[in-house]
Protein backbone atom coordinates (compact mmCIF):
# COMPACT_ATOMS: atom_id res chain seq x y z
CA UNK A 1 0.00 0.00 0.00
CA UNK A 2 2.66 2.84 0.74
CA UNK A 3 3.89 4.60 -1.91
CA UNK A 4 7.58 5.11 -2.87
CA UNK A 5 9.09 8.04 -1.27
CA UNK A 6 11.07 10.27 -3.92
CA UNK A 7 13.85 11.29 -0.95
CA UNK A 8 14.61 7.76 -0.43
CA UNK A 9 15.06 6.28 -3.81
CA UNK A 10 18.05 8.92 -4.29
CA UNK A 11 21.24 7.66 -3.30
CA UNK A 12 21.34 4.36 -5.73
CA UNK A 13 21.54 6.70 -8.86
CA UNK A 14 24.09 9.21 -7.52
CA UNK A 15 26.39 7.14 -5.70
CA UNK A 16 26.92 4.35 -8.12
CA UNK A 17 27.78 7.43 -10.96
CA UNK A 18 29.49 9.87 -8.36
CA UNK A 19 31.97 7.52 -6.88
CA UNK A 20 34.91 9.95 -7.05
CA UNK A 21 32.40 12.65 -5.73
CA UNK A 22 32.17 13.44 -1.61
CA UNK A 23 33.84 15.80 0.56
CA UNK A 24 37.03 14.63 2.88
CA UNK A 25 36.62 14.27 6.85
CA UNK A 26 38.54 16.78 8.75
CA UNK A 27 38.68 15.08 12.08
CA UNK A 28 41.69 12.80 12.90
CA UNK A 29 43.35 10.85 15.40
CA UNK A 30 47.46 10.27 16.02
CA UNK A 31 46.78 7.63 13.23
CA UNK A 32 44.92 9.74 10.76
CA UNK A 33 46.64 11.81 8.05
CA UNK A 34 44.99 15.30 7.36
CA UNK A 35 43.11 16.02 4.17
CA UNK A 36 45.84 18.87 3.52
CA UNK A 37 48.58 15.77 3.28
CA UNK A 38 46.89 13.72 0.86
CA UNK A 39 49.04 14.76 -1.51
CA UNK A 40 52.18 12.97 -0.12
CA UNK A 41 53.94 10.35 -1.61
CA UNK A 42 53.31 6.71 0.44
CA UNK A 43 55.32 4.54 -1.75
CA UNK A 44 57.56 4.67 -5.26
CA UNK A 45 58.02 2.04 -8.04
CA UNK A 46 60.39 2.31 -10.34
CA UNK A 47 60.53 6.10 -9.47
CA UNK A 48 56.80 5.82 -10.31
CA UNK A 49 55.05 7.72 -7.14
CA UNK A 50 52.06 6.63 -5.46
CA UNK A 51 49.72 9.24 -3.75
CA UNK A 52 48.32 8.86 -0.11
CA UNK A 53 45.15 10.39 -2.07
CA UNK A 54 45.20 7.26 -4.72
CA UNK A 55 45.17 4.94 -1.36
CA UNK A 56 41.83 6.31 -0.31
CA UNK A 57 40.35 6.61 -4.08
CA UNK A 58 40.93 3.02 -4.00
CA UNK A 59 39.96 2.03 -0.43
CA UNK A 60 36.70 4.15 -1.08
CA UNK A 61 35.84 2.52 -4.56
CA UNK A 62 36.54 -1.17 -2.66
CA UNK A 63 34.08 -0.04 0.00
CA UNK A 64 36.83 -0.38 2.41
CA UNK A 65 36.17 2.96 3.74
CA UNK A 66 33.46 6.03 3.13
CA UNK A 67 33.06 8.99 1.06
CA UNK A 68 34.21 11.36 3.56
CA UNK A 69 36.61 8.49 5.93
CA UNK A 70 40.40 9.19 6.31
CA UNK A 71 42.32 6.17 6.09
CA UNK A 72 44.33 5.16 9.06
CA UNK A 73 47.88 4.80 7.69
CA UNK A 74 48.56 1.69 10.50
CA UNK A 75 45.58 -0.12 9.56
CA UNK A 76 44.68 -3.15 7.79
CA UNK A 77 43.02 -1.94 5.63
CA UNK A 78 46.38 0.80 4.92
CA UNK A 79 48.51 -2.51 3.74
CA UNK A 80 46.08 -4.41 1.94
CA UNK A 81 45.19 -1.23 -0.11
CA UNK A 82 48.63 0.11 -0.62
CA UNK A 83 49.67 -3.06 -1.82
CA UNK A 84 47.16 -3.66 -4.02
CA UNK A 85 48.22 -0.08 -5.22
CA UNK A 86 51.77 -1.48 -5.96
CA UNK A 87 50.62 -4.97 -7.76
CA UNK A 88 48.51 -2.36 -10.04
CA UNK A 89 51.33 -0.28 -10.64
CA UNK A 90 53.88 -3.10 -11.46
CA UNK A 91 51.16 -4.59 -13.78
CA UNK A 92 50.70 -1.32 -15.07
CA UNK A 93 54.33 -0.61 -15.70
CA UNK A 94 55.12 -4.13 -17.71
CA UNK A 95 52.21 -3.51 -19.97
CA UNK A 96 53.64 0.11 -20.88
CA UNK A 97 56.64 -1.92 -21.64
CA UNK A 98 54.99 -4.22 -23.52
CA UNK A 99 53.45 -1.42 -26.08
CA UNK A 100 50.43 -2.67 -24.79
CA UNK A 101 48.64 0.92 -24.49
CA UNK A 102 49.60 1.26 -28.05
CA UNK A 103 46.78 -1.54 -29.04
CA UNK A 104 43.77 -0.59 -30.62
CA UNK A 105 41.57 -2.42 -28.23
CA UNK A 106 43.90 -1.03 -24.87
CA UNK A 107 43.51 2.26 -26.61
CA UNK A 108 39.85 2.65 -26.97
CA UNK A 109 39.54 1.12 -22.90
CA UNK A 110 41.66 3.83 -21.74
CA UNK A 111 39.80 6.81 -23.85
CA UNK A 112 36.60 5.23 -22.10
CA UNK A 113 38.15 5.13 -18.64
CA UNK A 114 39.36 8.80 -19.48
CA UNK A 115 35.71 9.63 -20.53
CA UNK A 116 34.78 8.39 -17.61
CA UNK A 117 36.82 9.85 -15.16
CA UNK A 118 36.28 13.71 -16.87
CA UNK A 119 32.65 12.99 -16.07
CA UNK A 120 33.06 12.47 -12.93
CA UNK A 121 34.63 14.95 -11.68
CA UNK A 122 32.64 17.68 -13.60
CA UNK A 123 29.56 16.36 -11.78
CA UNK A 124 31.88 16.56 -8.03
CA UNK A 125 32.48 20.28 -9.61
CA UNK A 126 28.84 20.62 -10.75
CA UNK A 127 27.39 18.97 -7.20
CA UNK A 128 29.71 21.33 -5.06
CA UNK A 129 28.18 24.77 -6.70
CA UNK A 130 24.66 23.43 -6.25
CA UNK A 131 24.87 21.50 -2.92
CA UNK A 132 25.62 23.94 0.08
CA UNK A 133 24.17 24.85 3.47
CA UNK A 134 21.92 27.89 1.82
CA UNK A 135 20.56 25.64 -0.54
CA UNK A 136 19.90 22.56 1.80
CA UNK A 137 18.55 25.24 4.60
CA UNK A 138 16.04 26.66 1.78
CA UNK A 139 14.62 23.20 0.89
CA UNK A 140 14.14 22.62 5.09
CA UNK A 141 12.23 25.62 5.15
CA UNK A 142 10.03 24.72 2.24
CA UNK A 143 9.26 20.97 3.66
CA UNK A 144 8.91 22.49 7.00
CA UNK A 145 5.80 25.01 5.22
CA UNK A 146 4.56 22.24 3.72
CA UNK A 147 4.33 19.47 6.71
CA UNK A 148 2.94 22.26 8.90
CA UNK A 149 0.40 22.15 6.49
CA UNK A 150 -0.35 18.34 6.62
CA UNK A 151 -2.25 16.31 8.91
CA UNK A 152 -1.59 12.27 9.99
CA UNK A 153 -4.32 9.98 10.88
CA UNK A 154 -3.65 6.56 11.87
CA UNK A 155 -6.26 3.65 11.69
CA UNK A 156 -6.71 0.48 12.37
CA UNK A 157 -7.84 -1.82 9.25
CA UNK A 158 -9.03 -5.69 8.73
CA UNK A 159 -7.67 -6.86 5.46
CA UNK A 160 -10.02 -9.42 3.76
CA UNK A 161 -10.11 -11.32 0.66
CA UNK A 162 -13.03 -11.08 -0.97
CA UNK A 163 -16.55 -8.71 -1.11
CA UNK A 164 -18.54 -11.65 0.66
CA UNK A 165 -16.04 -11.94 3.71
CA UNK A 166 -15.63 -7.88 3.97
CA UNK A 167 -19.78 -7.82 3.65
CA UNK A 168 -20.00 -10.18 6.93
CA UNK A 169 -17.01 -8.56 8.85
CA UNK A 170 -19.00 -5.07 8.13
CA UNK A 171 -22.59 -6.33 9.36
CA UNK A 172 -20.96 -8.04 12.85
CA UNK A 173 -19.33 -4.67 13.76
CA UNK A 174 -22.57 -2.80 13.19
CA UNK A 175 -24.27 -5.22 15.79
CA UNK A 176 -21.76 -4.12 18.20
CA UNK A 177 -18.73 -6.98 18.17
CA UNK A 178 -15.18 -5.83 19.07
CA UNK A 179 -13.47 -4.88 16.41
CA UNK A 180 -10.17 -6.16 18.19
CA UNK A 181 -11.66 -9.68 18.19
CA UNK A 182 -12.90 -9.68 14.18
CA UNK A 183 -9.27 -8.30 13.34
CA UNK A 184 -7.62 -11.54 15.13
CA UNK A 185 -10.24 -13.77 13.48
CA UNK A 186 -10.18 -12.56 10.08
CA UNK A 187 -7.84 -9.83 9.04
CA UNK A 188 -4.58 -11.59 6.26
CA UNK A 189 -2.89 -8.42 7.46
CA UNK A 190 0.01 -10.50 9.51
CA UNK A 191 1.63 -7.23 10.27
CA UNK A 192 -0.86 -5.70 12.17
CA UNK A 193 -3.42 -8.83 13.16
CA UNK A 194 -1.77 -9.25 16.45
CA UNK A 195 -1.81 -5.58 17.36
CA UNK A 196 -5.59 -4.71 16.67
CA UNK A 197 -4.71 -4.06 13.24
CA UNK A 198 -2.99 -0.45 13.98
CA UNK A 199 -1.02 0.78 11.02
CA UNK A 200 2.09 3.40 11.68
CA UNK A 201 0.41 7.28 11.25
CA UNK A 202 0.23 8.43 7.51
CA UNK A 203 -0.47 11.59 5.78
CA UNK A 204 -2.12 12.23 2.43
CA UNK A 205 -0.79 10.60 -0.64
CA UNK A 206 1.20 8.05 1.34
CA UNK A 207 -1.48 4.80 0.90
CA UNK A 208 -3.36 4.11 -2.15
CA UNK A 209 -5.36 7.11 -3.15
CA UNK A 210 -8.72 5.31 -2.51
CA UNK A 211 -7.82 3.79 0.88
CA UNK A 212 -6.29 7.36 2.11
CA UNK A 213 -9.15 8.87 0.40
CA UNK A 214 -11.36 7.03 2.78
CA UNK A 215 -9.28 6.96 6.13
CA UNK A 216 -9.18 10.96 6.07
CA UNK A 217 -13.08 11.08 5.04
CA UNK A 218 -13.77 9.37 8.64
CA UNK A 219 -14.10 11.26 11.95
CA UNK A 220 -12.75 9.65 15.25
CA UNK A 221 -13.97 6.70 16.28
CA UNK A 222 -16.19 6.12 12.94
CA UNK A 223 -15.81 2.86 11.34
CA UNK A 224 -16.28 2.95 7.33
CA UNK A 225 -17.97 0.08 4.76
CA UNK A 226 -15.43 -1.98 2.79
CA UNK A 227 -13.09 -0.66 0.43
CA UNK A 228 -11.34 -2.45 -2.04
CA UNK A 229 -7.73 -1.86 -3.00
CA UNK A 230 -5.03 -4.11 -4.64
CA UNK A 231 -4.14 -5.77 -1.40
CA UNK A 232 -7.65 -7.12 -0.70
CA UNK A 233 -11.03 -5.30 0.89
CA UNK A 234 -10.34 -3.38 4.32
CA UNK A 235 -12.35 -1.90 6.71
CA UNK A 236 -11.04 1.00 8.36
CA UNK A 237 -11.66 2.76 11.82
CA UNK A 238 -9.53 6.04 12.46
CA UNK A 239 -8.44 6.19 15.67
CA UNK A 240 -6.22 9.69 15.73
CA UNK A 241 -5.28 12.61 14.03
CA UNK A 242 -2.83 15.08 14.46
CA UNK A 243 -0.13 17.34 12.93
CA UNK A 244 2.71 15.77 11.09
CA UNK A 245 5.99 15.95 13.77
CA UNK A 246 8.60 18.57 12.29
CA UNK A 247 12.03 16.97 12.03
CA UNK A 248 15.07 18.54 12.65
CA UNK A 249 17.78 20.51 10.07
CA UNK A 250 20.08 17.81 11.22
CA UNK A 251 17.62 14.32 10.73
CA UNK A 252 16.67 15.84 7.67
CA UNK A 253 20.13 17.00 5.77
CA UNK A 254 21.18 13.59 4.69
CA UNK A 255 17.97 12.90 2.55
CA UNK A 256 18.11 17.26 1.79
CA UNK A 257 21.35 16.95 0.44
CA UNK A 258 20.46 13.77 -1.76
CA UNK A 259 17.28 14.89 -2.93
CA UNK A 260 19.30 18.42 -4.19
CA UNK A 261 21.75 16.24 -5.73
CA UNK A 262 19.63 14.02 -7.61
CA UNK A 263 17.39 17.11 -8.93
CA UNK A 264 20.59 18.78 -9.92
CA UNK A 265 22.34 16.20 -11.85
CA UNK A 266 18.77 14.90 -13.40
CA UNK A 267 17.97 18.65 -14.67
CA UNK A 268 21.94 18.90 -15.73
CA UNK A 269 21.35 15.88 -17.73
CA UNK A 270 18.35 17.13 -19.40
CA UNK A 271 19.40 20.16 -20.48
CA UNK A 272 22.79 18.56 -22.12
CA UNK A 273 20.42 15.77 -23.93
CA UNK A 274 18.42 19.18 -25.31
CA UNK A 275 21.65 21.17 -26.02
CA UNK A 276 23.22 18.47 -27.72
CA UNK A 277 22.91 16.82 -30.91
CA UNK A 278 22.29 12.36 -30.02
CA UNK A 279 21.66 10.41 -32.92
CA UNK A 280 21.04 6.06 -31.47
CA UNK A 281 21.07 3.59 -34.23
CA UNK A 282 19.14 0.58 -35.02
CA UNK A 283 21.41 -2.56 -34.65
CA UNK A 284 18.80 -4.97 -35.13
CA UNK A 285 19.78 -5.69 -38.83
CA UNK A 286 23.78 -5.21 -38.48
CA UNK A 287 23.14 -8.29 -35.30
CA UNK A 288 20.56 -10.32 -37.45
CA UNK A 289 23.49 -10.12 -40.53
CA UNK A 290 26.40 -10.72 -37.81
CA UNK A 291 27.57 -14.71 -37.71
CA UNK A 292 26.61 -15.88 -34.18
CA UNK A 293 29.64 -17.65 -33.79
CA UNK A 294 32.18 -14.79 -34.06
CA UNK A 295 32.79 -12.26 -31.02
CA UNK A 296 34.77 -9.58 -30.14
CA UNK A 297 37.80 -10.26 -28.01
CA UNK A 298 37.32 -8.02 -25.26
Amino acid sequence: MPKTNLLILIVVFLWFILTSCGVRNNSQDQSDISKESTNIVVAEVNKTKIFLLDIEDLAISRGLIGEGDTIQFDSEIYDKVLNEAIDQRLLALKALEKKIDQESKATRRLAFAREHTLSNIMLEKYIKSKVNEKTIKQLYVEQQNLRGQMDEIQVRHILLEDFTEASTVSIRLSKGESFDDLVSEYSKDTFTNENGGVLPYFSRGMMDDEFSKLAFSLTIGEVSDPIETKDGWHILQLLKRRRAPQPTLTEMKEKIIDFITYEEVSSLLSKLRKENVIQVYDLSDILLERPQDITEND
